[in-house]
């Protein structure tokens, strides 16, 4: 018979056996590779969290997906499992893993707008996409119908029903049915009602705009439809779904059983092995976690008039690294508000909160020292392929010469942007590695000078962690969650006061964070992160230094705690009486991102490390919210409710250092001319150094009347002749005329205008500025010829090609520079600057 079809026909039937045969090799593989109920074994991690001494704090029923409160089919309502049946899949018994049908409708559709318009899931579908989740594309619809098969291969329908119900997202962080009905009715699953079991079986299809504890009407709309499938599908009588619409439904509060510490809870939870007790005692304070959560909504409240919506704070014991107390935002059960979001592990900007590290770094290298003086004047960088850099604070303001226990105390941008040009961006990336900024994972020229001041993200877990160690005096140590130790007496149930506790053994010493953000901040992504710690390992500081490179290392740590904790030396920045300033020792540094997005106080006394963020999970910008507006009264409040009891110990001095008066102003040793001298700290090395250099700022010139008061002049390096110019006249130099603008030597390039026979092109022009200038009027004359006389401190002068020779005289005193101005051949670049915030 095959003989006798033609080439044609012969062609067909090759086509149409391949294509069966195809087919069954394609419905028969699954079978050699089938998933059966065995390998879908869910854990039941119902687990019950204390505090340190024992108080509860909460139970989790459920975190995610594989992780929840399990029960087998037959202790489930058969009034949920009609009703989810008749909503999701009302022949779920009477097809297979497809329905053949809708597949080739949806396809189709699919295929027509290039992406997933319609679904067309079986249940067997829906858990296939729960197992493996997928963006809605074509691709991955084909291996959902892959993984449905092998389901469908090796599992019963009872057992696929089961495994769905109790994988179901139903709402914020509960999963699965058991969790759920525990979780809003304090029931069991197998007690639900109709009532209760259709208004549940509608959450799957949009757990996160279906939560009833935040849109009760809509989940009472998506009732409505599931009991009116309920009738058509023959499971109730429409007078039945009336009643059931028409009952009352009491909602538990929406606290899900935890009492206290919500965010902290989900994060120990997701570290828990497979393998765990059912209890288990945690490092948290709950009379301190209280305080805290309160404290962070009442600042919150304070601030909402000025668009600050969030918060979050972290308290650590420092001796031992464990958590105390842990808030990720003002209320973790606000869905509206973000609240799930934890400002803990968030990713943001840190502004001048690493500033401290990069001054340790540098003094520990000897790039600088304790008496080193920077210039705090306007600078700029130029940046290939972009605008000039040019770093200033928000106050636009310029201090002059500082030193280093100026610059840092008061956040001063362009002195620590020197610093870090003098480090190498590699080594201060390097040296924020070791100290476990693990997120900071881009290249040193990504940076760029601006990693200072926050041009990178950082978790609030981290800069506590980095600021512990700073406490520790450069001695690292992980962050202790869990407890494994007995609770202790039961009539000692705070840590209020209490200095040099006895310590339990830590369970678990992995830092909470991972390698990629764990926070996606926006409002449409609230489903909670799954919180995996790495094994990063405490950096290994000076491991094969010698005890002298040791002791250096230490004294450099105590050095920068000396100078976060010296209220007079931020004085400049803060005020003398600033919410920085505490009754008791304690060294602290605010940072305030770009635009007002974030604000951050982290500092420590000798017992605890606070933390401290406030801004907006969105990304918004605050109104003129500062570190010290912002995040610092939050470390403020907590840090005296900490002390209450008992104030903390003094910080120590730095060891193996030596305190020296220097002349406030230049760091060197004072001369009788210097007005103001403070002390000091020196490297033993650097004394010779000390008695051979003088300070040369401060100049005397005579003696007044009765010897009683000297006369003295500044003389400020070259530098600072800018910076000069825009000081007021009667700060800068008594009893001396000094030219600013130009200096000495400079070289000006004269550029042709657009068109140099216009009359009205606009002059290029050079200011002459001098500093000194009182009352009395100013002759200014170039070349040896008069231009005007005034009594101002600058003149505008049109520039002109040639070798120039500027004199100033007012009364006694002259002052006399050279420059020269060339012609240049081709017409300026426009050139801008940027500007970043502390």
């Amino acid at each position: 018979m095959w003989l006798r079809l033609n080439p044609k026909h012969r062609r067909a039937v090759k086509l149409f056996l391949g294509l069966a045969l195809l087919g069954i090799t394609v419905r028969t593989l699954p079978y050699l590779a089938p998933i059966r109920a065995k390998d879908l074994v869910q854990d039941d991690l119902a687990v019950e969290f204390r505090d340190r001494n024992g108080l509860s704090l909460g139970t989790i029923l459920s975190r995610d997906q594989d992780h929840t409160a399990v029960v087998p089919l037959d202790q489930i309502s058969p009034h949920f499992i009609h009703a989810i049946l008749a909503a999701e899949d009302g022949e779920f018994y009477h097809h297979g893993a497809l329905e053949m049908r809708a597949i080739m409708r949806s396809l189709i559709e699919a295929i027509e707008a290039k992406r997933i318009v319609s679904g067309a899931s079986t249940i067997t579908m829906q858990l296939a996409r729960m197992l493996e989740p997928n963006p809605r594309t074509l691709p991955a619809k084909f291996q959902e119908i892959w993984l449905s098969w092998r389901l469908a291969a090796g599992m019963s329908k009872d057992e696929i029903l089961a495994a769905y119900i109790n994988r179901l997202p139903m709402g914020g962080n509960i999963y699965g049915l058991e969790a759920a009905a525990r979780i809003y009715f304090g029931m069991p699953a197998s007690e639900l009602n109709v009532a209760q079991a259709s208004l549940l079986a509608g959450l799957p299809n949009n757990p996160n705009y279906l939560n009833p504890y935040y849109y009760w009407d809509a989940a009472k709309r998506r009732q409505i439809y599931v009991l009116k499938r309920m009738v058509e599908d023959g499971y109730i009588t429409a007078t039945q779904a009336d009643q059931a619409y028409e009952e009352a439904i009491s909602l538990l509060p929406r606290q899900q059983g935890i009492i206290a510490a919500p965010h902290f809870l989900f994060l120990v939870a997701n570290q828990l092995p497979s393998e765990h007790p059912s209890q288990i005692r945690t490092t948290i304070d709950r009379p301190l976690q209280e305080f805290v959560e309160a404290q962070v909504q009442q600042v919150v409240r304070d601030l909402a008039h000025k668009n600050v919506h969030h918060a979050a704070a972290i308290v650590i014991e420092n001796q031992s690294g464990e958590v105390y107390a842990y808030v990720g935002s003002p209320d973790y059960f606000s869905e509206a508000e973000l609240g799930r979001n934890d400002g803990v592990q968030a990713l943001r900007q840190p502004g001048s909160t690493l500033k401290p590290f990069l001054y340790q770094l540098a003094l520990e290298q000897r790039i600088i020292r304790p008496n080193t003086v920077l210039a705090d004047i306007p600078t700029y960088y130029p940046i290939p392929g972009a605008r000039l850099y040019s770093p200033t604070d928000y106050s636009e303001t310029f201090l002059g010469p500082v030193r280093i226990r100026i610059a840092l105390a008061n956040s001063l941008n362009i002195p620590a942007v020197r610093v870090l040009e003098k480090v190498g961006v590699s080594n201060f990336l390097l040296h924020l590695h070791q100290l476990g900024f693990e997120h900071l994972t881009q290249s040193p020229e990504h940076y760029g000078l601006g990693l200072t001041l926050g041009s990178g993200e950082v978790s609030l877990w981290e800069l506590a962690r980095a600021y512990l160690t700073l406490a520790r005096l450069g001695k690292p140590t992980s962050l202790v969650t869990k407890l494994s130790s007995p609770s202790p007496n039961r009539d000692d149930l705070s840590v209020y006061g209490r200095a040099g506790m006895a310590r339990s053994k830590q369970l678990s010493d992995h830092p909470p964070s991972t390698q990629s953000p764990l926070f996606n901040l926006k409002p449409n992504n609230l489903q909670p992160p799954n919180l995996q710690p790495p094994n990063l390992q405490p950096p290994n500081l000076g491991q094969k230094a010698t005890l002298r490179e040791q002791h250096s290392t230490l004294s450099t740590w105590a050095l920068i705690t000396d100078i976060l904790s010296d209220p007079q030396a931020r004085a400049q920045g803060f005020g003398v009486d600033s919410v920085l300033n505490l009754p008791f020792p304690a060294a602290v540094k605010t940072g305030t991102s770009s635009n007002f997005r974030d604000t951050w106080t982290v500092g420590f006394t000798k017992n605890y490390t606070v933390a401290t963020w406030v801004g907006n999970f969105n990304g918004e910008p605050m109104e003129q919210v500062s570190g010290v507006i912002g995040a610092a009264p939050l470390w403020h409040r907590i840090m005296l409710h900490l002390h209450q009891s008992q104030e903390p110990a003094p910080f120590q001095a730095p060891p193996g250092l030596v305190q020296r008066p220097v002349c406030a102003l230049s760091g060197l040793r004072p001369t009788p001319a210097c007005p103001t001298v403070v002390q000091e700290y020196f490297y033993p090395d650097d004394l010779q150094d000390y008695e051979r250099q003088s300070d040369t700022f401060y100049q005397m010139t005579s003696v007044g009347a009765n010897q009683q008061s000297p006369q003295y002049i500044v003389n400020l390096p070259d530098e600072y002749n800018e910076w000069l110019a825009r000081q007021p006249q009667g700060n800068l130099a008594p009893g001396k005329l000094k030219i600013l603008s130009p200096r000495e030597g400079d070289l000006y390039m004269l550029y042709p205008t657009e068109s140099d026979q216009d009359s009205n092109s606009a002059v290029q022009r050079l200011e002459f500025k001098v500093a000194g200038v009182k009352s009395e009027s100013v002759e200014w004359w170039l070349n040896g010829e008069k231009l005007t006389t005034n009594s101002s401190n600058s003149f505008f002068w049109p520039l002109g090609p040639g070798d120039w020779t500027l004199e100033v005289k007012s009364g006694d005193i002259s002052d006399r520079v050279t420059f020269k101005v060339q012609l240049a051949e081709n017409p300026p670049t426009r050139r801008g600057f940027s500007i970043a915030g502390p």
